[in-house]
């Protein structure tokens, strides 16, 4: 006997296959209001000429834009959601930073701002450096991220930077508990009038934090550290749908 979808059977099927990737999303659910994400943020320089410059969070990747000369890149690292709030604390103001540097041919000049952000939101046993703000000249198709590795060393995995110059060593846009991160604060305070203060947020398993291809917040933790087993299930019901949606459209020609 040989089983015939119905046309109903068969779209149930593939809204089934196609809506995976929210289903998905529901069992692996967005971090609560009580947790933060902690990780490197990039941000893009807006009116960086003018008497008031302002950030606003990068809409592409770093592995992929190719900024102008006299634009101006900034990297914050610290707590945020999925889309940081919180950005680099010296302004984008390309004429200051870039002041003694004079445009040479088949060149640009680009700012760049690294920020390392709050010693109380360092990982446990780490303190950021300090604040690193310069010009650098290269190339015209210098992309962002070859830009900032003429400034630091990057450690990137699976597609997200993950560290700037050493820092932090080894996580990778871990989920904090903000609770006990205020917590921590409050100790570290505490500690500080007496003398010894520090800070230890607690945190959960990594994941990826900035997409070179792609700007992003941090995805969902998985246990390789990055949100590829999650691509990974997406494709794979993508495909399922195309396939059920093929296989019903031949059953019903014959």
């Amino acid at each position: 006997m040989t089983f015939v979808a119905t046309a109903p059977r068969a779209r149930a099927l593939i809204a089934l296959a196609v809506g995976g990737p929210l289903l998905l999303g529901a069992v692996v659910a967005p971090a609560s209001a009580a947790t933060k994400y902690r990780y490197w943020s990039y941000w893009i320089g807006s009116d960086t000429t003018s008497s008031s410059p302002t950030w606003g969070y990068a809409a592409e990747g770093a592995g992929t834009r190719v900024p102008a000369d006299g634009d101006v890149e900034g990297w914050r690292f610290g707590l945020a959601s999925q889309m940081s709030d919180i950005y680099p604390a010296a302004l984008p103001d390309f004429t200051a930073i870039c002041a003694e540097v004079e445009q040479a041919a088949d060149s640009k000049r680009v700012a760049i701002v690294i920020d390392p952000g709050e010693p109380s939101q360092a990982p446990d046993g780490e303190s950021p450096g300090s604040l690193v703000s310069t010009c650098v000249v290269s190339e015209p198709s210098a992309t962002s991220l070859q830009i900032l590795q003429s400034v630091a060393p990057v450690r990137i995995d699976a597609g997200f930077v993950c560290g700037i110059d050493g820092y932090p060593a080894r996580e990778c846009a871990p989920l904090v508990d903000e609770v006990e991160e205020r917590a921590d604060v409050g100790n570290a305070i505490a500690d500080e009038s007496s003398g010894s203060a520090e800070t230890v947020p607690e945190s959960t398993t990594a994941s990826g934090n900035f997409e070179l291809s792609g700007q992003s917040g941090p995805s969902e933790p998985s246990e390789s550290g990055t949100p590829l087993i999650t691509a990974a299930a997406i494709s794979i019901l993508a495909l399922v749908g195309f396939w059920l949606w093929r296989r019903s459209r031949r059953v019903r020609q014959s």
